[in-house]
């Protein structure tokens, strides 16, 4: 059951996921710090809850949307809940309402906190959030520096004295004192402008004080005021799922890979992310120009458009042909934004753009496509067998010291790190990538059963690295049972054993995709290792230079501090809990002349 949600290819990414029916329709949503383990979870166990069971027999199809962070992830849970009523969220969980901020508009505007959401219907008010944590510490450090009322007097009336609250400085007073209304309403705007996520004024006035407080020698007010300055900027994080009733926006990204087309749309609606939009189309048979206006604007004539319309940088050229298809198609003044830099928007575009880089990570793994890349290597190549399992060698010699190889291996056309082997190179002559090819193929060859064979070897060069492998193979009598291939690195040849002419395949073909995601992960593989080597003869020879540091102790340096660099930077007093007072000394010194 868990092979038909392919939850292997969900990510370890925070988000949302969401549980459907036979009828397509939401039945369960929850959030997840990482998306795999936690939809793992659901079928890796037997459940004693019986309502749980029932949930999981009838889940037919998971979808997730990808959040920046756990935060996120909770808040978009929480409107996704609201929206969709899903039937086993009432029993299984509780709904959870967060925080909100509320700023009345009258005369003098006051600001309390709710927690129910039926007050967001009044029009008389506007509101901020939700705020998952700190809301009470972030109103009081608000109301000490913008202070305005948070009471229930009438402000229609003048009340013959004012609260503790004006003498405690956090209001302005405005039940007595009626001619401070401009003065009440500048401090209101801050708020709003600080709640929409303008901090600057606060830590400007904050950072004065602190470092007036240092001048004058009071340095635990200094540090007080540092807290207050970490802790604002803690709490004033924008939260991107949910912002205010006014936010009406799409994110509309997309990409085309080869002949296939993907887009992603994020959906905001009263400020509230409620939904993704996912789709992918070939479209080798059409003749395209201007791909992503028509795109863009066939996907809006099915679809509500917004007020506001998010996308990346390179498609500004299209804005004015936006602007006029929306005012006359859609009768809609629309709004576009290119966000460049790190702002809100910002942080929803890259979110968009992470949620697409997946769905086509999916689409690329999903068990049709990969079988049909497959099948075609295997009738292209006239291969002895299906390639379930294939295994790519890689040598990385850099710079001439600590030689390893690497082996990444694909089953079913899939990455298995699980399988993924190192090797780190015996022979001690001269650099000789033939030699080194040789020595791995016969270390992993010679011992394995004729079950653990693979279908395919992959060789990361030309027909010099295949003839060398194929040697070997001979030798071990293991020529006839598996198939040798190589992939050129400059025009992505791919060499047959036995066969002059290079197979050339298509950029854009799924077959070669296969071949080249395997030879970059042996070598990102391969590289990984090599630095971890070179990064440890490096200490050891630093190391080697002071007296009373034999192997043990420097195994213990470099396990706890991992370079020579990091061992520098610590104190004699830090060293000693390792080696002696005069080691740790003679160390110091000796690493400083370095």
């Amino acid at each position: 059951m868990i092979d038909k949600f392919n939850i292997k290819d969900f990510p370890d990414l925070a988000g949302v996921y969401l549980m459907k029916n036979k009828d397509k329709k939401i039945i369960y949503i929850g959030k997840a710090k990482n998306l795999k383990k936690r939809v793992l979870s659901y079928f890796n166990r037997i459940h004693s809850d019986e309502k749980t069971k029932e949930l999981v027999k009838k889940i037919e199809s998971i979808d997730y949307i990808i959040c920046n962070n756990e935060i996120d992830a909770l808040i978009l849970e929480n409107n996704l809940i609201k929206k969709n009523k899903p039937k086993y969220n009432i029993s299984l969980k509780d709904e959870k309402t967060y925080p909100y901020i509320k700023i009345t508009q009258e005369i003098f505007p006051k600001l309390s906190v709710i927690r129910t959401t039926k007050y967001l219907e009044d029009k008389q008010a506007i509101y901020f959030g939700p705020y998952p944590y700190n809301i009470y510490y972030f109103i009081k450090i608000l109301k000490k520096i913008f202070p305005i009322r948070d009471c229930n007097r009438d402000m229609s009336k003048v009340y013959s004295r004012p609260c503790l609250k004006y003498h405690m400085k956090t209001c302005l007073g405005p039940c007595v004192y009626k001619n401070i209304e401009i003065e009440y309403k500048e401090n209101v705007r801050k708020i709003i402008d600080f709640l929409k996520g303008d901090i600057k004024e606060i830590i400007k006035k904050y950072k004065h004080q602190m470092l007036q407080a240092s001048e004058e020698m009071d340095f635990e007010k200094a540090i007080l005021f540092r807290e207050k300055i970490n802790n604002i900027e803690k709490i004033a994080i924008n939260q991107i799922s949910e912002l205010g009733k006014a936010v009406d926006e799409d994110v509309f990204v997309m990409k085309v890979e080869g002949e296939k087309l993907f887009v992603c749309v994020l959906t905001i609606r009263e400020g509230k992310i409620v939904g993704k939009q996912s789709t992918n189309q070939n479209i080798s048979n059409f003749i395209i120009e201007d791909l992503f206006l028509q795109v863009l604007t066939l996907y809006y004539m099915k679809h509500p458009l917004p007020n506001n319309l998010i996308l990346e940088n390179k498609y500004a050229d299209y804005q004015m042909h936006i602007k006029e298809w929306a005012l006359l198609y859609k009768k809609v003044n629309i709004s576009i934004f290119y966000p460049k830099i790190k702002s809100r928007k910002m942080e929803l575009l890259d979110m968009s753009l992470i949620n697409l880089e997946k769905d086509m990570e999916n689409y690329y793994n999903s068990k049709r496509v990969v079988e049909e890349a497959l099948i075609n290597l295997f009738s292209t190549l006239k291969l002895k067998t299906y390639p379930k399992r294939i295994e790519c060698f890689d040598i990385s010699n850099t710079q001439g010291t600590n030689p390893v190889a690497s082996m990444s291996v694909a089953i079913d056309g899939k990455k298995a790190n699980k399988e993924y082997r190192k090797f780190k190179i015996m022979s001690k002559s001269s650099p000789d990538d033939f030699q080194m090819m040789r020595e791995v193929v016969q270390r992993r060859y010679s011992k394995l059963d004729i079950k653990e064979l693979p279908n395919l070897i992959l060789i990361d060069g030309g027909k010099g690295q295949l003839n060398t492998v194929a040697e070997i193979l001979y030798g071990l009598d293991l020529l006839d049972k598996i198939d040798l291939i190589s992939i050129a690195k400059r025009e992505e040849e791919i060499f047959k054993l036995g066969e002059n002419e290079a197979y050339i395949f298509s950029k854009k073909d799924e077959s070669l995709k296969i071949l080249q995601r395997l030879r970059d992960e042996a070598h990102r593989f391969g590289i990984t290792y090599h630095r971890q080597l070179r990064g440890k003869r490096i200490i050891s020879s630093e190391l080697d230079k002071i007296k009373g540091i034999g192997e043990k102790r420097k195994e213990l340096l470099l396990k706890k501090y991992k370079s020579v660099k990091k061992i520098k930077e610590q104190s004699i007093e830090e060293l000693k809990k390792i080696l002696p007072e005069n080691i740790a000394i003679e160390l110091k010194n000796t690493l400083k002349g370095d």
